[in-house]
């Protein structure tokens, strides 16, 4: 795993109805660098609008992605591409485990009854998902 989830989060806002440790230049920056793939401080700078951020800005943020181990870079003339080091939807899941882990850790009765809750909203598919996972859980932990 990254460096950055190894050593957690150092704040997690909710942004859309969704937790993310992300400012939100940093927020825009991954949306651009998840969707395209790769960028240069320059494409990721037109993306966002060039009179709205200064190149140094851009580049600045994208060098704290990349030091937090969000990014890997390559060098590419004068400058760097960046790469996402790992897919939306991983990290998403990282973030919902982080938040899922820090509620049972520390209010397991109030997460277990949050819980109750969504699962009146889940589709028969993810319910019969979560029934098989919580079998397995419990024949493996039966063989011990």
């Amino acid at each position: 795993m990254i460096d950055f989830f190894k050593k957690g989060f150092k704040t997690l806002k909710f942004k859309k109805q969704k937790p993310s440790p992300f400012g939100d230049l940093e927020e825009k920056v991954m949306e651009f660098l998840w969707e395209k793939g790769s960028g240069s401080v320059r494409e990721v700078r037109q993306y966002l609008g060039e009179n709205k951020f200064a190149h140094t800005t851009v580049m600045t943020v994208m060098d704290r992605l990349y030091k937090k181990g969000i990014l890997k870079r390559e060098k590419e003339g004068k400058g760097y591409r960046y790469y996402p080091v790992i897919s939306r939807e991983q990290f998403e899941a990282e973030v919902a485990k982080k938040v899922v882990k820090d509620m049972l850790k520390s209010s397991p009765s109030t997460a277990v009854a949050a819980f109750e809750g969504l699962i009146e909203e889940l589709p028969e598919e993810e319910i019969d998902r979560i029934r098989k996972l919580f079998e397995e859980k419990i024949k493996n932990e039966s063989k011990k």
